[in-house]
């Protein structure tokens, strides 16, 4: 149990200083990590639900269901207690957590510690892009935990029963972040799976039609549990509105998998390798769950925000499918697998099933800890404040005095028009400002997200016309941009601030007329 205790602190807390060294910034560079934090504190501030927009000054008022509130009220109460330094934190150890459990389990198998090394090098690699302070790091925790209780139950150290727990899981998850849809399809998956093989006559956890019947009930109830929440079926339409909309160039992380990103070099080695794995168990009938990673492969090609869900089900089934796979002695003489890996009698993941909590004493310690100095206003390197930075090269942070003025002499509600890229910005540090669009695209909606994407590739002119309808009189758009070309030509606009990230524009009244 000590032993077990140590590996699990050590691959902790090697991962989480890993993310708080070189995260510090990179962590913070989503919009999302903006936005997400202000309205989860307009709905602790007023005690109720935010049930329409109250950001932009295009949707003003119109219907918005705010998808990941219990996520955004948590956030909330963490940037409260430590501002951005406890989002950091948090994701840091959300992060560093999830994937230590993958590395407890690579070690359990008979890993070698520097195969598990190379193996999460190349996991953490294919998942960084996505790695923000936003929900969808919850979703990925979520779904190891998913993926790994399924390998569990049908591998036999677990039982059947113990998928009663995720009735409450999913109820929990579909609050948090709509990724409780990968969770669903998972496990239906799984389901499907676990039946055909027993309908074979192969291997499976199945061994009746009763259990056949109870696990599709399972699905059924975790399918009903999303509908524990506050916004009923107006939750899954806000979830599906989001994944239909196809605008792959504007939302980089709605893209698919692009080959000149090193980080997509990671994806396609560990897919490779996954595959090769699974196919050097042939012609053993291989388990259901082993399948499932080839299903998130497909969806990471497509949409690369899929990309860290692939990975954490390949490093997790990975670490069932080579010491059973052909390749097992040859690892082994190489020193990449140890001796008793794949073995009847050798430790696996159940061997720590007398202390399953082990994993959790590092994480719950550093987080406690952390919030305990961030709240005490102390700026202690890595764990306190003011250690984590935006990036001036990603934010106009130099523009903020700038930025704050014209909130300041201006009505609240007054507009702004911004490029995408800059809402959260904005609705975060401006809250008096109104933004023209930020990157809620289930609220903007797919015709007016192409009419914005087609006038910033195409027809800069477009602004013009907006400013018509609307009356902005400041634009925060990208350094360089078509946008920042035509308004400092058109001698209507004046700069009043530019860095490297983005340029303040304000309308000039004489040089118009």
């Amino acid at each position: 149990m000590r032993h077990h205790f140590l590996i699990a602190t050590a691959l902790f807390l090697a991962l989480w200083l890993g993310l708080m060294f070189f995260g510090r910034s990179a962590l913070l560079k989503d919009p999302g990590c903006f936005w997400h934090v202000a309205v989860g504190q307009r709905m602790l501030d007023s005690g109720e639900l935010v049930r329409e927009d109250p950001f932009s000054f295009t949707r003003e008022g119109q219907p918005w269901v705010a998808h990941q509130w219990l996520a955004e009220c948590g956030m909330a109460a963490v940037h409260a207690a430590g501002g951005l330094d406890g989002l950091l934190l948090v994701t840091a150890v959300v992060l560093a957590a999830t994937f230590a459990g993958v590395g407890r389990r690579l070690v359990y198998a008979g890993f070698h510690p520097l195969g598990i090394a190379a193996l999460l090098a190349l996991v953490l690699a294919a998942s960084s892009p996505q790695f923000h302070a936003r929900p969808l790091v919850l979703s990925i925790a979520l779904l190891a935990l998913l993926f790994a209780m399924l390998l569990d139950v049908e591998s036999g150290r677990a039982r059947l029963r113990r998928l009663a727990w995720l009735v409450p899981l999913f109820a929990l998850w579909a609050n948090l972040h709509g990724g409780v849809l990968a969770g669903i399809g998972t496990l239906g998956l799984a389901v499907a799976g676990w039946s055909a093989a027993w309908l074979l006559g192969r291997p499976s956890p199945v061994q009746n039609g009763r259990q056949v019947l109870a696990l599709v009930g399972l699905v059924g109830a975790c399918c009903l549990a999303t509908l524990l929440n506050p916004y009923g079926l107006d939750l899954p339409r806000a979830w599906i509105a989001t994944l239909s909309i196809p605008l792959p160039g504007l939302i980089e992380e709605h893209g698919p998998l692009d080959p000149a990103d090193p980080t997509a070099w990671a994806a396609f080695a560990l897919g490779v390798g996954y595959v090769v794995a699974l196919f050097a168990v042939l012609p053993r009938w291989p388990r259901a769950t082993w399948l499932l990673p080839l299903v998130w492969l497909v969806l990471a090609v497509m949409r690369v925000r899929n990309a860290p869900l692939f990975a954490v089900t390949a490093a997790l089934t990975l670490a069932d499918v080579l010491p059973a796979s052909r390749f097992a002695e040859r690892l082994k003489r190489g020193a990449w697998l140890l001796p008793h890996a794949g073995e009847a009698d050798a430790p696996g993941p159940a061997a720590c099933r007398s202390c399953p909590w082990y994993g959790a004493i590092a994480p719950v310690l550093v987080l406690a800890v952390g919030l305990s100095i961030q709240a005490s206003g102390l700026s202690v390197p890595v764990i306190g404040r003011n250690w984590a930075r935006l990036d001036p090269a990603v934010w106009p942070v130099e523009l903020l005095p700038e930025l704050k003025r014209i909130e300041r002499d201006n009505p609240v509600g007054t507009a702004i028009f911004n490029e995408l890229d800059f809402g959260g910005f904005l609705i975060y540090h401006t809250p008096g400002l109104r933004v023209f669009t930020d990157d809620r695209c289930a609220l903007y909606g797919e015709e007016f997200l192409r009419a914005y994407d087609r006038a910033r590739r195409e027809d800069p002119t477009q602004l013009d016309r907006w400013q018509a309808e609307y009356g902005f009189r400041h634009a925060l758009v990208s350094t360089g941009g078509p946008f920042d070309r035509h308004l400092a030509a058109s001698g209507s606009w004046t700069i009043i601030g530019r860095t490297a990230p983005a340029t303040l524009h304000e309308w000039n009244d004489s040089a118009a007329r």
